[in-house]
C-alpha cells in the first residue's frame, strides 16, 4: 500500500512539473509574440533577425509570401509600415519542441504607400532551437 501511494505521489509530481513546464513554454512563446509585435512596430531589424528562422515563410492575407530577408527589408524600408497591431484570442498549443499559435489580429499599416486596416486570423509556427524559440511560418487570412 505504501509503495502504491509513493508511486501515485511521484506520478502526480511528475505530471505537475510537466504541466508547469508546458505553462512556462507557453509563456516563453507569448513573450516571443510580444517581441515580434514590438519589432514590427519599431522597425527593429536586429530583433527581427533574432526571432525569425533563416528559412521562415511569412505569408500575408494578399498571398504575398516573404523570406526572412524580404520581410526585414520591407519593414525597415517602411514599404510595410506597421502602425498598430492589436492581437486577441491568442491560443498557444505545444507539440514537443514546436508551438502553434492562432489568434485574431487587427492591424493598421501602410503598405506600398496605401493605408490598410485589416482584421485577420493568424497562424504562426515556432520551433525551439538551442533553448530559443524561432518563428518558422506565419500565415494570415483576412476576415
Amino acid at each position: 500500500m505504501k509503495k502504491l501511494l509513493c508511486v501515485l505521489f511521484l506520478s502526480i509530481l511528475s505530471y505537475s512539473s510537466q504541466a508547469q513546464g508546458g505553462a512556462g513554454q507557453q509563456m516563453e512563446v507569448m513573450m516571443k509574440m510580444a517581441t515580434l509585435r514590438s519589432a514590427l512596430l519599431n522597425k527593429d531589424s536586429a530583433t527581427l533577425a533574432g526571432l525569425l528562422s533563416d528559412d521562415v515563410t511569412y505569408g500575408h492575407s494578399n498571398g504575398l509570401l516573404q523570406t526572412k530577408a524580404q520581410l526585414i527589408r520591407a519593414v525597415v524600408s517602411r514599404e510595410q509600415d506597421y502602425k498598430a497591431i492589436d492581437p486577441s484570442d491568442m491560443n498557444i498549443r505545444l507539440y514537443g519542441q514546436s508551438a502553434v499559435v492562432t489568434l485574431l489580429s487587427k492591424v493598421s499599416m501602410v503598405y506600398q504607400g496605401k493605408a490598410l486596416d485589416l482584421t485577420m486570423n493568424l497562424l504562426l509556427v515556432w520551433i525551439r532551437v538551442n533553448n530559443d524559440w524561432k518563428l518558422v511560418a506565419r500565415q494570415s487570412v483576412k476576415l
